[in-house]
């Protein structure tokens, strides 16, 4: 089973060269961007790490997602990388599992690591195979390219919610504690925009109130501050499923908005970009 790029042309550019010069630009961009392009990978990831990445289209989000690519290669090639985003289409399962074969953006092929799928499958209470919730869904598909520059060939586990819930972040973290037995060098990637479609000082209000929580490692003060500031933060569930791991370190990279961007501070879309170790 391939599945084919469902935003190519849309969120990022459909052509390989295009692609390629695109996210060196995210990399290379000084105002938002970390200014440089990461190094060679010298080594293989010896112990799980985790990222928050943003998910919009290239234009918006990638100066930000760069930073936390760039730092992933620091720690070193991992084994496995699963992709947590959340479900904007409505399609299929709660918690939607890709299973098998390989996914397909303009810079090739990723195969789908169809052992560390079944770990979490049989560990987890929620999760289940399912294609469907993938077919149009954007925020774990614009994670792949960058994934693709940095490290060359990478394996996958693709894990859609719809329902992000405590219950299945916490039942996530402990299937996901199961995968890193067996493959330690895990690179785990929360896909999440943050507050979105207010004005720029809201937003930045807002954020702040998520990254405390993500800087406490807190996953219960996460979803209390959605809930008592009525923040739309649309992937909090992956945010949440990293929170309730063992990481002991946090790193904020970079926090921006859609605003920082296009000049339009009416209503804006706020970034980030973080790694826990």
């Amino acid at each position: 089973m391939k599945r084919k790029p469902a935003v190519a042309g849309l969120f990022y550019p459909s052509r390989r060269d295009e692609l390629i010069e695109q996210i060196r630009m995210c990399f290379l961009d000084k105002r938002i961007g970390p200014g440089k392009l990461p190094g060679p990978v010298e080594t293989k990831l010896q112990n799980p790490i985790g990222l928050v990445s943003p998910h919009a289209g290239y234009i918006y989000s990638g100066p930000v997602a760069a930073w936390g690519f760039l730092e992933a290669v620091k720690f070193g090639e991992p084994s496995v990388v699963v992709i947590i985003g959340p479900n904007h289409t409505g399609l299929g399962r709660p918690v939607g599992v890709w299973p098998e074969g390989e996914w397909e953006t303009p810079l090739g092929v990723v195969p789908v690591n169809e052992r560390a799928v079944e770990i979490i499958l049989s560990n987890s209470r929620y999760a289940e195979e399912d294609f469907m919730s993938h077919i149009r869904e954007h925020s774990i598909e614009v994670q792949i390219p960058f994934l693709q520059f940095v490290f060359g060939e990478v394996s996958i586990v693709p894990i859609c919610l719809m329902d992000q819930s405590p219950a299945v972040a916490e039942d996530l973290a402990s299937a996901l504690a199961k995968l890193v037995a067996e493959f330690p060098g895990v690179l785990i990637i929360a896909s999440t925009d943050l507050n979105h479609y207010e004005d720029q000082r809201t937003t930045l209000r807002k954020d702040s109130y998520i990254i405390e929580a993500i800087e406490g490692m807190d996953p219960s003060l996460l979803y209390e501050y959605l809930v008592r500031e009525d923040i739309s933060m649309c992937g909090y569930g992956g945010v949440a499923t990293i929170l309730n791991m063992d990481f002991e370190n946090v790193r904020i990279l970079k926090h921006a908005t859609s605003g920082d961007v296009s000049g339009d501070t009416l209503e804006v879309v706020g970034y980030l970009s973080a790694i826990l170790f």
